[in-house]
């Protein structure tokens, strides 16, 4: 047990020197610390005094919202975390710790301890499920490989070490050495991954999204040599035409309309026109095109202009929409942009 402890402390340590030198000014590189910081708890709950096991325990117990965080920070387009799934991830840990002393003591009614405790535990499992879901989502959409690799080590190692932490604590089900094992295997196993892709490490990191006001046009094209060059010529000749108003377009489909492999479809967009996500390029196309229409057709319907873009449905369109331009389509079309509100308050 104890060799096992002082292996797993010995990796997460190593992590977080890496991390803290490389990714510390990064909000990717940030939230690595917490999780490495949360682990070692985890890993040394059983060594500390009980009189101070409370701190280890409060620590261990952010886990699963941390690792929720993370999946949405490196993987949605767009981190939303002031949602339901948000609040959920912080009941887990905040509840837990809240209610602690009480259940302890043995103060409070079952009601208490359902709402404080026992229902924190299932909220647990759905939010890592909810954040393994956004590690698979659009596997194939995403645009830089260094992030297409780190969904398959975030989906194997970290979120099933995190998984299998969550139910051994919650149902008790783990060995002394159990707590050893998970942490060693998946810290070396990470460890490897982050010296062996060092380079790329900070392509997890979100960048700035390309401009909406003219995606399809003509600022020159970076120097990647003939081919990446007329890879984006043909790509940009393509969107000018139209095609990104196709319904149900896929990142193969658009490989296979140009006749060029998907790889370096996928390299064009990313490389030479900024974009992480090939659905974010798309509905940046479609929803620069709609903003023209509402503005230069004030009486044709919205839903009209979304379905002429290529959206199926007027709530996808809606949707797009409001992550882009962060307002509405109708209060657009009146003027009312977030300046102009923020303004007029």
């Amino acid at each position: 047990m104890y060799a096992l402890t002082g292996f797993g402390l010995g990796c997460l340590a190593s992590l977080f020197l890496i991390s803290l030198r490389d990714l510390r000014h990064v909000r990717v590189g940030q939230l690595f610390l917490l999780i490495l910081i949360a682990t070692s708890a985890y890993l040394i709950d059983p060594l500390i005094p009980a009189n101070w096991r409370w701190i280890t325990s409060d620590l261990q117990t952010t886990l699963p919202a941390l690792f929720w965080l993370l999946c949405q920070v490196v993987f949605a387009t767009r981190p939303k975390l002031f949602t339901v799934w948000g609040g959920m991830a912080l009941y887990t840990f905040v509840s837990p710790a809240f209610s602690r002393p009480f259940i302890e003591a043995g103060t409070w009614p079952d009601w208490g301890v359902f709402l404080g405790w026992e229902l924190c535990r299932w909220f647990e499992y759905v939010i890592v499920l909810h954040g393994l879901f956004y590690v698979v989502r659009h596997w194939r959409d995403d645009l830089v490989e260094t992030r297409r690799k780190a969904r398959l080590a975030l989906l194997l190692v970290m979120g099933t070490a995190v998984t299998v932490a969550t139910v051994s604590l919650n149902f008790g089900l783990y060995h002394e050495a159990s707590r050893g094992t998970i942490v060693s295997l998946a810290a070396l196993t990470i460890l490897i991954c982050f010296v062996s892709t060092r380079e790329g490490l900070l392509d997890l990191a979100p960048q700035p999204s390309a401009s909406t006001e003219n995606p399809v046009s003509s600022e020159p094209l970076s120097e990647n040599g003939e081919k990446s060059q007329e890879d984006a010529r043909q790509l940009q000749i393509l969107m000018a035409e139209g095609f990104y108003k196709e319904e149900k377009l896929t990142l193969k489909r658009l490989a296979s309309e140009l006749s060029i492999p998907e790889y370096r479809v996928r390299k064009v967009i990313n490389e030479t026109l900024g974009y992480r996500n090939f659905n974010d390029y798309i509905n940046q196309l479609r929803i620069a095109e709609a903003a023209r229409h509402l503005r230069e057709q004030p009486d044709a319907p919205i839903l009209n202009i979304s379905l002429d873009v290529g959206y199926r449905t007027l709530s996808s369109f809606n949707r797009a929409f409001r992550d882009i331009m962060q307002t509405t389509p109708s209060a657009y079309r009146q003027g009312e942009t977030p300046q102009t509100v923020c303004a007029d308050s």
